[in-house]
């Protein structure tokens, strides 16, 4: 089930039922006598009225977006928060609580707007409440469970296995030990002190070692823990499935998703500080045939801005580039795969263009680097489309255009349109070269002319792995691999890292930049009139020196920066 968008206005809840057609005005009526007399909110009225039913009024609060609707279960109750709030309070709050993490306590209430319960709770707990609803009866029946009706608590049995009559009986763990034992399975269910602490061992190591991401996936035995660091996946941990649940269920928690929306992928944040640098996690969970899978991005803090000189273009490369970017008006591409760093080229060339005598204006989907003297504008995905967005920041009367990216054909028009009027704009494109950018946009719509009179440079990149500087070792190249890499047998060096602790044992640490820049010659443009086919159009940048990835690569493998297999896998298509 969808959760709302957050844009929408929470209604009556009256109001919802009667414009479904679930209730009347006289029901409504009872029910708001109902609600008087005996002092109750008007959803529970209506239930207690028969009116409607508890899954209906989940149903209408998940509508109204104002509180995470769970689907409750003993399975997702850690019985040491529970117990800790006391049977007393619960039964009394019809109240339960779920879990707790970094300083929050997941309480299920059948009422979560009621302020007076949440600040009891959170004196009682010394802890922040993060509130959801949950049916009242699921609740009173997770109540019995837990407290085993009344009964002492020292002989009530796991919730997560309540409902296995044969089961012994645990005794509730004493508060040094770091784990519980399930009863009946013989799987070890991890205290919650011990979660907190694997969790925040993996983020760390994490951090320290400089990961973009991590995937906790699940697995038949367990859930698979791997970190992608410089591009390339590696095997961390591995977690019991018992503990898996458990960390999936905090991560879950901190990035406030709702745990009932179980069926389809979702995201978030979690807002983090290591060793004093403000972080971001992005969340997003996906369900799996072995349970849900989490994969968080690692967003830093803005480092330095770089410059053009810092991209890593040759000479030749970075004069064209500036050339372009110093005419008045026109369309600079960069182009290349997710996570090769065209960001950072198309802010070095922002940055290249500011100067007190322009208006510069910028568009993105979220601000990747702050520029003195740039008016600098937040899109969320959805929100109205770019090109609107666009259009309207156009008003604002720029010399340069920032577009976060060309993501189809009015945005595309658009950003045509601005280059042809005398704004220079710079872009981003989703494509494996600059001949595969020209395609698209010529399959986006663009008629030749229009593109032949806008477009200035097409910058396309891509990242390959530096080799270890610590352990790099000459190599003799594979015959067939010079071969498949066109690189000719003259004796040339090439070296690849024998792996070492500086670099984790991979043979290499860091990465760098590959490019080729297509500049529009008067040659290439007269090609772009004609709609010339690729072939045409490579003859034409050939003419003018242009240089292709593959070849930046080689060069890059002979002068000892990184290895042949790098410059294979980054460039399959020369």
């Amino acid at each position: 089930m969808s959760q709302p968008p957050s844009v929408r206005q929470p209604i009556p809840v009256g109001k919802y039922f009667l414009e479904r057609g679930r209730i009347s005005e006289q029901q409504l009526e009872l029910a708001l006598k109902h609600r008087a007399e005996f002092g109750l909110k008007l959803g529970q009225s209506l239930v207690e009225l028969g009116f409607v039913t508890e899954s209906e009024m989940v149903e209408a609060l998940r509508y109204q977006a104002r509180f995470p609707c769970i689907h409750l279960t003993s399975g997702i109750i850690d019985l040491h928060v529970a117990r800790k709030l006391g049977e007393e309070v619960s039964r009394r709050l019809r109240a339960l609580g779920l879990n707790q993490f970094a300083g929050h306590t997941t309480i299920a209430l059948q009422d979560p707007s009621d302020d007076e319960a949440l600040e009891e709770l959170a004196h009682i707990l010394a802890t922040r409440i993060f509130p959801v609803y949950a049916e009242p009866s699921v609740i009173a029946k997770n109540i019995e469970l837990v407290f085993g009706g009344g009964k002492t608590t020292k002989s009530a049995k796991p919730a997560a296995r309540a409902a296995a009559p044969s089961a012994p009986k645990a005794a509730e763990p004493a508060r040094t030990a770091p784990v519980e034992k399930a009863a009946g399975d013989g799987e070890a269910v991890p205290d919650e002190r011990a979660v907190v602490e694997r969790v925040r061992t993996l983020l760390q190591d994490a951090f320290t070692q400089g990961v973009d991401v991590i995937h906790l996936e699940a697995r038949r035995d367990g859930m698979s823990v791997r970190f992608r660091h410089d591009g390339a996946l590696r095997e961390h941990s591995r977690l019991p499935s018992a503990w898996a649940r458990q960390a999936i269920a905090c991560l879950r928690a901190l990035a406030k998703l709702d745990a009932a929306e179980d069926e389809r992928a979702r995201e978030g944040s979690i807002p983090f500080t290591f060793r004093n640098e403000p972080l971001e996690l992005r969340v997003v969970l996906t369900p799996s045939l072995h349970g849900e899978s989490v994969v968080l991005h690692v967003l830093r803090g803005q480092g330095p801005r770089r410059q053009l000189r810092d991209l890593g273009l040759d000479g030749s490369q970075q004069a064209q580039l500036e050339e372009a970017l110093s005419a008045r008006g026109g369309l600079v591409l960069v182009s290349g795969p997710a996570g090769s760093g065209c960001t950072n080229t198309l802010h070095a060339m922002l940055a290249h263009l500011v100067a007190p005598d322009r208006k510069l204006v910028a568009l993105e989907e979220r601000i990747a680097f702050e520029h003195e003297g740039v008016l600098q504008v937040a899109r969320e995905r959805g929100a109205g489309g770019l090109a609107s967005a666009a259009r309207t920041l156009l008003r604002q009367d720029p010399d340069v255009l920032l577009l976060g990216e060309i993501d189809g054909r009015e945005t595309a028009q658009v950003a045509v349109e601005a280059a042809r009027s005398g704004t220079i704009v710079l872009s981003k494109l989703r494509a494996s070269g600059a001949f595969e950018a020209l395609t698209s946009l010529r399959h986006l719509g663009l008629e030749p002319y229009l593109l032949a009179d806008a477009l200035r440079c097409v910058v396309a990149q891509r990242l390959v792995r530096r080799v270890c500087h610590e352990c790099k070792a000459p190599i003799v190249p594979d015959e067939l691999l010079r071969a498949r890499l066109g690189s000719p047998k003259d004796g040339a060096a090439f070296f690849e890292g024998e792996g070492c602790a500086a670099c984790n044992g991979t043979g290499h640490r860091g990465r760098l930049a590959l490019f080729e820049v297509l500049s529009v010659t008067p040659g290439l443009r007269h090609e772009l009139e004609k709609g010339a086919e690729r072939e045409a159009l490579a003859q034409a940048a050939r003419a003018s020196g242009f240089t292709t990835l593959r070849e930046q690569g080689l060069r890059q493998a002979r002068q000892g920066l990184t290895t042949l297999h790098e410059v294979l896998a980054a460039t399959a298509r020369p």
